[in-house]
């Protein structure tokens, strides 16, 4: 400090002795800022020419110093130190570090300025100072005392001139051991003596660096600026110095500084920290000697640190012992191995059995060929991780071919990983490794990618169908894939599945499941393998009560059972996934057999088991497909499929049929009419369903009294609505205009039809034209009954148009039915009401009839009274039969007759196909495939079991039937979309086998013989076939467009006419609803055939017989 001050006070003699030039002067050296405020205090008294009489060191004209300063440049007050309150106090300066001239200077300035109040116990202090400072003092304090007379007392010392300081640089190198970035270690060795003399520039170039080092956030790029010229060019312990704070700022001289230093412990030093600075600027040659570093300074560390960090660069041999080495010295400051140096340690780890260490390497590290990969599969292979697995999951995004191909192949590979690279590289359209990929996707379940193949390239379906059967059952409902593209795909599996090989990436449960599903299962043994004995239970009583001899009872503890064994048992990833579409496939199947038995409790519970099986995540299309069809044939509503169409086909006709269903559940029947006009529109292309749904359409308008959309309809769309009776739009239209207020419109239409009606019938009719005119009408008013239909506003507006026709020749009829009307509002007297419908009954015996029923179904009427009108019903019936026809009957359903159902070669060929599977299956019990096909015919054998319904082959259909089942290879061809095993087919199935089984279900569906006198060669066909030509057409067009040649009947030069053979059954049983048969209550013909399904309402109306086309519109007619 006493070289700083002397340095600063030389520039007095130039100031003169202006005091405000005099305190510029002395601040000007670099050596004033580093001085302490202390020391300043006495270059002030310097500068201020300081003497005894002087009141203030601050200012030597005595201003009053109890006047306090001003400060702030609006004239803010504060109080202010001035240079002479900076002067270190007597007491504290004694006991400083400080020289004695020093402090012998300090307390002279006190007592010289204290006068009186200076304490007189410091005297004997001074003059011990003084003793020491006879022994000699530095120059500056003579120059001071020149200067400040205040201080006079000093320049009485000798001055003796400053020796070179002897200073042991061993600390000082001991502490220059450390890392020149360690900011902190910096600063602790700046702050410390240096080992050699600097000068003024120096000292206050390294007190800039401590200060910045100090004020948090340092500031190296100014460092150097700092540096030169003074901290620049030294040399010996001035060079390390130097060379240590270019370092520290990166720079590239530094190395060439501390290469200056030759010999001694301070070269080795400069050697060590140079090698440093080469080891991050890139220079790795010393890379052995940096790795081997073995002190604990901080110098070492970095070293050794630095070196394993840039190991990746460094063209060296290392043991596992050396990376393991490396890794802990990382690891003690938080850092690791490069990526490819810690897969070298894990692979070697893994090679030795230790995964959960070698994880522990590798978890967050970066992928960067197939052999890191490997590694990480080996470890995956053992544990999970699902850091590691993300990572590699990452880096398949852009891995090579081969790094794919590795991935793909290992064989502990998670299953996802492997179907990830498989994914990758079908991307890339390679086909050099299909066979590779499509196992991948087969034993990762991944139907999406598997079936995209199959698309692509069509030929792999017949090379693998297997698979493609496989992945007709677990096609996610939400994929993009077509159903009619995946349903082609999947014929031409069947066809090539018997001249296929082996498919080695299924197992023989695999294949045994996906036979169970797809039709014909064989080879069970491989599946009840797989379940414990309570699963194995469990499955085959589910089967056995699904099957076509089971009773269809189903206990959900059985299916539970049966998911808790599979749970159990050991699956791979595919096994799980096929077990899981059985376990729906039983569900499934359990529900739509509660739904055919029937039941309020039933259906609720099928509707609820439906609906979960439409929330699954994983909900196959076959699912949805299956479930949707449910729906339709038993308009039942499903809130959870709708929410599936809205999220995944919310533009499709099934989203509206779903709707519909669910808003007619609810009592919305307007909408739900709306909802069945949309579906239709978007079925155009498919005229039959399309009908069929718009048929809904208008039932449920006129259920909800929407009759001016329901004629609008009807208008609009006159092709669609041609498969409506006319009976049906006639009661449509005087329903919209009694609405529209033309009451008399109304009525003159229903006149205008019945005279229509009555002139078709003329010939050979008896009565006069009236009688025939008025029967028509009566017809007209039971109409809205015997359909289920609103009876208002039609039934009122049939009343009057009966008043305005009936004569006074019909006036005792009419009475009667007063009287009957009359009755039935007041006392409901069974006799009485009976007595009125003999009366009636004796002119009109089923007008009589049909008077009884009504009084029975009116809900007037206690149980007691109900009975008692249910037996004179039947009385009546009994002495009548033999005049009343079939077709008249149908509104009699409380006389409890059976329906005659006839029924046609489709459902026979559907009942033959199933029974076959039955006897071919190795358990025999038969497909889990349900349709709405197998559903029908089922429950045709069940009604008929029970006793409710009479089944009849007629004489077209039987022949059919015999000439397509006329040997086992025309059989084996109805198979086209079921999977059969042709070796078990060839030796099961020969002529004898097969003619057993025909006459079976010939059998089965024969309960009732056609008397030969009844036959229908007079009925009038032709002309209800042309008044249906649009329908026709349409009908034969659809047919074509699927691909089939269907064999027509050409009348008046067109081929579009349903064939002889369907001709022939609308014939006999037009012929048989027009006979009396005893107990038949209707006749019915039983077809999934279009040209009678969408004609089904006009046949019943021209010619009495019906048209049930599934299992719910049986029940309908049955129940």
């Amino acid at each position: 400090m006493e070289d700083y001050l002397h340095e600063c006070l030389e520039l007095l003699q130039r100031a003169g002795d202006d005091v405000g030039r005099r305190r510029k002067a002395i601040q000007r050296p670099k050596a004033w800022s580093l001085l302490p405020f202390e020391w300043r205090a006495l270059a002030f008294l310097a500068a201020n020419k300081a003497a005894p009489e002087a009141i203030g060191i601050g200012g030597g004209v005595g201003r009053d110093r109890s006047q306090p300063q001003r400060i702030g440049r609006r004239g803010g007050r504060g109080r202010i130190k001035s240079m002479d309150d900076r002067l270190e106090g007597p007491f504290d300066v004694l006991v400083s570090d400080a020289p004695a001239a020093y402090k012998l200077a300090v307390l002279c300035a006190h007592k010289g300025k204290s006068g009186t109040s200076w304490d007189s116990s410091l005297d004997s202090k001074m003059s011990g100072l003084r003793s020491e400072c006879e022994e000699g003092i530095h120059p500056v304090w003579r120059r001071l005392a020149r200067e400040a007379p205040l201080i006079a007392e000093m320049a009485q010392f000798p001055v003796i001139e400053a020796a070179d300081r002897d200073i042991d640089s061993g600390d000082w190198l001991d502490a220059a051991c450390f890392d020149p970035l360690d900011r902190v270690r910096l600063r602790e060795w700046l702050s410390m003596e240096l080992p050699f003399t600097t000068n003024s520039e120096q000292a206050h170039a390294l007190q800039r660096i401590r200060q910045d080092l100090t004020g948090g956030r340092s500031r190296p790029g100014m460092w150097m600026r700092w540096m030169s010229p003074s901290l620049r060019g030294l040399s010996g312990e001035g060079a390390l110095l130097e060379g240590v704070l270019l370092a520290s700022v990166s720079e590239d001289t530094a190395r060439e500084v501390l290469g200056s230093l030759k010999g001694g412990a301070i070269s080795e030093l400069a050697n060590r920290h140079s090698m440093l600075i080469g080891m991050r600027s890139g220079d790795f040659s010393g890379w052995r000697a940096c790795a081997n570093q073995e002190g604990d300074d901080g110098l070492s560390e970095a070293l050794r640190v630095s070196a394993w960090k840039n190991v990746e660069s460094c063209s060296v041999e290392l043991s596992a012992a050396d990376l393991l080495n490396g890794v802990e010295i990382l690891s003690h400051v938080g850092e690791s191995l490069p990526s490819p140096l810690r897969w070298r340690v894990a692979s070697s780890l893994v090679s030795q059995g230790n995964v959960n260490e070698a994880l522990g390497f590798i978890e967050d590290a970066v992928f960067s060929d197939g052999e890191h990969a490997s590694t990480a599969l080996d470890i995956l292979s053992e544990v999970e991780s699902e850091i590691l697995t993300r990572t590699l999951r990452e880096s398949i995004v852009s891995m090579s071919e081969s790094g794919l191909l590795m991935v793909m192949r290992h064989e502990g590979a998670p299953i996802q990983i492997g179907l990830q690279a498989a994914s990758k590289l079908w991307e890339s359209k390679s086909i050099r490794h299909t066979d590779e990929i499509l196992n991948i996707f087969t034993k990762a379940a991944d139907i999406e990618s598997l079936v995209t193949a199959f698309e692509r390239d069509p030929s792999l379906s017949m090379a693998y169908p297997h698979r493609m059967l496989m992945s007709w059952h677990l096609l996610l409902g939400s994929s993009q894939i077509n159903r009619d593209s995946l349903a082609d795909l999947r014929k031409t599996a069947l066809k090539s599945i018997d001249n296929s090989a082996g498919d080695d990436a299924l197992s023989d449960a695999s294949v045994a499941l996906i036979s169970l599903l797809d039709g014909l299962p064989r080879d069970m043994d491989s599946v009840h393998g797989k379940l414990d004995s309570d699963g194995l239970r469990s499955l085959n009583e589910v089967r056995r009560a699904l099957s076509p001899d089971g009773d269809g009872v189903v206990k959900e503890s059985k299916i539970e059972n049966l998911q808790d064994s599979i749970q159990r048992a050991d699956l791979n990833h595919l096994e799980k996934r096929l077990f899981g579409a059985l376990i729906i496939a039983l569900q499934l199947n359990r529900a739509a057999m509660d739904l055919q038995i029937g039941g309020e409790e039933s259906e609720k519970g099928a509707v609820e088991s439906l609906g979960q099986l439409c929330e699954l995540d994983s909900a196959a299309m076959r699912t949805i497909a299956a479930v949707t069809n449910l729906v339709i044939e038993h308009n039942l509503g499903v809130p959870a499929l709708e929410d599936w169409y809205r999220e995944h086909d919310r533009t499709g006709p099934e989203f509206q049929i779903v709707r519909a269903a669910i808003l007619r559940a609810s009592g919305d029947r307007l909408n739900a009419a709306r909802a069945y006009k949309d579906a239709s529109m978007k079925l155009k292309l498919d005229f039959e369903r399309s009908a069929l749904v718009l048929r809904k359409s208008l039932i449920e308008f006129a259920h909800a009294a929407g009759w001016r959309e329901a004629v609008s309809l009807v208008n609009a769309h006159p092709a669609l609505s041609s498969s409506v009776t006319k009976r049906f739009k006639l009661y449509l239209r005087t329903c919209k205009r009694y609405e529209d207020g033309d009451t008399s419109a109304a009525s003159t239409g229903l006149i205008e039809f019945a005279a229509q009606e009555e002139e078709l019938s003329r010939n050979g009719a008896s009565g006069s034209i009236r009688d025939r005119r008025v029967e028509v009408l009566e017809g007209l008013y039971r109409y809205p009954d015997e359909h289920g239909l609103p009876p208002d506003p039609f039934q009122g507006r049939v009343r009057a148009a009966l008043q305005e026709v009936r004569t006074s020749k019909a006036s005792r009829q009419t009475d009667l039915e007063r009287r009957f009307m009359i009755e039935m509002r007041g006392k409901k007297d069974p006799r009485e009401i009976t007595i009125l419908a003999m009366e009636v009954a004796d002119t009109d015996p089923i007008k009589g009839l049909w008077m009884l029923e009504k009084a029975i179904t009116s809900g007037d009427l206690d149980a007691k009274q109900s009975n008692t009108l249910k037996k004179s019903q039947r009385a009546l019936f009994v002495s009548h039969s033999g005049t009343i026809p079939v077709k008249q009957r149908r509104p009699l359903r409380n006389l409890s007759l059976k329906p005659l159902i006839m029924v046609d070669t489709n459902i026979l060929i559907e009942a033959l196909k199933d029974d076959l599977i039955k006897e071919l299956s190795a358990d025999n019990l038969g497909s889990l495939n349900w349709t709405v096909e197998r559903a029908f015919h089922w429950m045709l054998r069940r009604r008929a079991g029970e006793g409710r319904i009479l089944l009849h082959i007629p004489p077209a259909a039987r022949g059919e039937f015999m000439h397509r089942a006329k040997n086992p290879d025309s059989v084996l061809r109805m198979f086209s979309d079921t999977y059969i095993d042709k070796a078990i087919w060839s030796e099961m199935v020969d002529d004898a086998f097969l003619m057993q089984r025909v006459d079976s279900i010939c059998r089965a569906f024969n309960s009732w013989n056609q008397p030969a006198k009844v036959r229908g060669e007079e009925i009038d066909l032709e002309d209800f076939l042309l008044g249906h030509r649009e329908v026709f057409q349409r009908v034969d067009e659809q047919k074509r467009r699927g691909g089939r040649s269907p064999m027509r009947t050409s009348i008046k030069g067109e081929d579009i006419y349903p064939e002889k053979g369907d001709r022939d059954i609308m014939l006999d049983a037009a012929a048989l609803a027009s006979t009396s048969i005893s107990d038949v209550g209707s006749v019915l013909v039983a077809t999934r055939d279009s040209d009678f399904r969408l004609v089904s309402r006009a046949l019943e109306e021209e010619y009495g017989f019906g048209v049930v086309g599934d299992a719910q519109q049986l029940n309908d007619r049955v129940l």
